[in-house]
């Protein structure tokens, strides 16, 4: 599998670039317990991308709580990418279930393709 983003022709709702402080939990790359407080850089209806200090494995299942809300939810990683000036990964997540309203945010809807 590929650990780049999604292209653009795949994603179907939208996004908005957003610093939204979450807790993710899941397992690390070396199979270890992974929990880290860090953020949000986008998120949309379908996931997000957040900020880590290692990266994660393609497929691994997290779960993030919103620290705003306290909501948590399942998610899925689908891509990682090492970012140059941070020292830190991009990690992109798939929800398991739509998030209507986890990040505080209304999303519009899908639009009809009829």
């Amino acid at each position: 599998m590929n650990d780049t983003p999604q292209s653009d022709k795949q994603r179907q709702s939208a996004r908005v670039v957003m610093r939204v402080p979450v807790e993710v939990r899941g397992k690390a790359a070396d199979g270890s317990p992974f929990e880290e407080s860090t953020y949000t850089g986008v998120v949309g209806v379908l996931g997000a991308m957040v900020r880590t200090s290692q990266t994660l494995p393609t497929g691994t299942e997290v779960e993030v709580t919103n620290r705003f809300s306290q909501q948590t939810a399942k998610f899925r990683v689908a891509w990682a990418k090492e970012h140059r000036d941070g020292g830190f990964w991009e990690i992109g997540i798939e929800s398991l279930a739509p998030l209507y309203d986890f990040w505080g945010v209304r999303f519009p809807p899908k639009p009809d393709r009829r």
